[in-house]
């Protein structure tokens, strides 16, 4: 993607129903946000109507006195799919072309005529990342190319509204940070690591308030978790209350200001609706930059290449390959026999491969029994204390129990060194255990690693994990992990008292 740095820029926040403008220009210390004005789209005239709603949309600039007539679009998050991806540590260019190949796998068959782009942090070190895959309808690029063409305006970049106002946001405060604008059609929520995007959730609209806060709630708990305390910033234009809204997720929430931008919106005449055209001053600024907006479907990274005129070398290629075809006609019967011999012998494996499956299952279960014999029975021991110590309450129970034998620890090169002390018989027979249920409240969760711990001949570095409640049931999901120490053959199991 080339820089689009530009000094007078006009963002345009594309929505269903209106549009919000914001002109921002270069100033000798800082940007200045010129001019703010939302349009609502005339009655029976859409984006899909791009020359009826150009004549609105020049009407509306003129009227509005907007000068600038170089645009970066932005559109709803609505109109986009999203996947991540876990691409190998590589530059973008390298990124693209495996992504190119790629992409139409990704996403539904049913959906035609797709733009992708892609977004993730930069390349860093030798590990492995995740960028975010996305692609829009092209009528949706189509109809907006046409509007400003008709609208005489000078189109910049196409991105998605709540990317350019997430990266602005991140990086102002350089760190990781949720990103919720509110608007009347519509909510959008962004997890940003400084100016990239880790995830984006398109939300409904917060009119009805419940049904909305479920729905941000389950967005917000699919994000992954920051190195820090969560913080939210609230782009809010339905009226919510960010500590109200901060005490239903339960994390720190505040309400997002222009200033935070690095900018000056006084002349603007913001009068504290400088939450509703957040979006659209974030879509200018990202054209002021050194590198341009994240997503940009009209210069997209995974553009197919530029089809280019055939070279006097691809005739000559060609009158190869024609020579190559008449070559294999005549080995066709040769190859026809030998396809049969192959076809003999698939049809040979598949008629043993029941036997295969048979002996394969068979190693299977003596590999599974072999924990549980009778000369060692120490998971059978495990099992039998661990039904010792749940409180027979009609509440608390399993759903996931994972048992392994704990690994002695080896140095460097395989073998045990000087350093790390030679483990015991005792010690090899320890077992890691890692347990997870339900139960009705987090106090029986305490209680349970209580009865563990009164038995330390048994229960060894005992830990509670986080618990979760389910809002459905009311139950509370928990984990427990410890290290169990098996009786000896001779001893017999300890009863711990309930």
């Amino acid at each position: 993607m080339k820089p689009v740095r530009q000094k007078k820029v006009l963002g345009i926040a594309m929505g269903e129903r209106s549009l919000l403008a914001a002109e921002v220009v270069a100033g000798a210390d800082r940007p200045q946000v010129a001019r703010l004005a939302e349009m609502v789209y005339p009655d029976g005239i859409s984006l899909f109507q791009p020359t009826e709603l150009a004549k609105a949309v020049a009407h509306f600039l003129k009227d509005n006195h907007f000068v600038s007539r170089s645009a970066v679009i932005g559109i709803p998050l609505k109109w986009l799919v999203v996947k991540s991806k876990e691409v190998p540590p590589t530059d973008d260019a390298t990124v693209a072309q495996l992504l190119r190949l790629e992409a139409e796998a990704e996403f539904s068959t049913e959906l035609k005529d797709l733009v992708y782009d892609f977004a993730g942090d930069p390349v860093a070190g030798g590990a492995s990342r995740t960028v975010l895959l996305t692609a829009t309808p092209k009528k949706y690029i189509d109809a907006i190319e046409s509007l400003c063409d008709a609208a005489r305006l000078g189109l910049l970049a196409i991105t998605p509204s709540a990317m350019a106002l997430g990266a602005m946001t991140g990086s102002s405060l350089e760190r990781e940070v949720l990103v919720l604008a509110v608007g009347s059609g519509g909510s959008e929520l962004s997890s940003q690591r400084r100016s990239s995007a880790t995830a984006i959730h398109s939300l409904r609209s917060a009119a009805s308030q419940a049904p909305f806060i479920s729905e941000l709630r389950r967005a917000v708990s699919t994000v992954p978790a920051a190195d820090g305390p969560r913080e939210m910033v609230l782009w809010d234009d339905a009226g919510l209350d960010a500590g109200r809204l901060g005490e239903q997720l339960g994390v720190n929430v505040r309400a997002g200001e222009l200033s935070a931008f690095g900018i000056d919106a006084g002349a603007a005449g913001v009068n504290g609706q400088g939450a509703k055209y957040a979006a659209a001053v974030a879509l200018a600024l990202s054209a002021m930059g050194e590198t341009g907006p994240a997503i940009d479907f009209l210069h997209s990274r995974l553009a197919p290449p530029r089809q280019h005129r055939i070279p006097r070398w691809a005739y000559l290629a060609a009158a190869a390959v024609v020579l190559l075809i008449i070559l294999g006609i005549y080995a066709y019967s040769d190859l026809a026999n030998q396809q049969q011999l192959v076809n003999d012998k698939n049809a040979q494996i598949a008629r043993e491969q029941s036997q295969v499956d048979a002996a394969r299952d068979f190693v299977s279960k003596e590999s599974l029994a072999e924990y549980w014999h009778a000369g060692d029975p120490r998971y059978m021991a495990c099992l039998r204390d661990l039904d010792e110590v749940i409180p027979e309450d009609g509440q608390t129970y399993a759903t996931s129990l994972d048992i392994k034998a704990q690994t002695p620890p080896l140095s460097s090169l395989g073998s045990q060194s000087s350093a790390v002390p030679t483990p015991s018989a005792d010690d090899e027979r320890i077992l890691f255990v890692a347990l997870q249920g339900h139960t009705g409240n987090v106090e029986s969760v305490t209680a349970l690693a209580d009865r563990m711990n009164r038995d330390p001949a048994r229960f060894k570095n005992v830990k509670i994990g986080p618990e979760t409640k389910v809002p459905r049931t009311q139950e509370w999901l928990f984990s427990i992990t410890y290290g169990y120490v098996p009786p000896k053959t001779s001893e017999p199991a300890a009863q711990p008292t309930r």
